[in-house]
């Protein structure tokens, strides 16, 4: 597992007041997949200020473990917000929400 994020192919800097009333920074940055051996591909991913050490995402290929990097960040700041902490773009800023974060297309019918 590298220690840092090698090659970013996104990031993001988000603000944070955690339930306690603390204010925090969180830098969020995934890496482009790499391969690991014949059968699996790897993805760094980065939330420093909430987690600071994250193993890698891995998958059956590049796609798999890209998506399941973003999920992890989803997940870990979904946990955050569910404890009370709120999010938001820049600091003193608008609450955000995790579709903010994450959006979605809304299905057509």
């Amino acid at each position: 597992m590298p220690e840092t994020v090698n090659e970013i192919i996104a990031e993001t800097e988000i603000f944070a007041t955690s339930a306690k009333g603390e204010k925090q920074q969180f830098h969020i940055a995934v890496g482009r997949p790499y391969c690991v051996d014949d059968v699996s591909w790897a993805c760094s991913v980065r939330l420093e200020g909430l987690h600071n050490k994250l193993c890698d995402a891995v998958g059956v290929d590049s796609w798999q473990a890209l998506g399941l990097a973003v999920g992890l960040i989803r997940q870990l700041l979904a946990c955050y917000v569910e404890d009370g902490g709120k999010l938001y773009w820049e600091e003193g800023g608008e609450e955000i929400t995790l579709n903010d974060l994450f959006p979605q297309l809304a299905a057509s019918n």
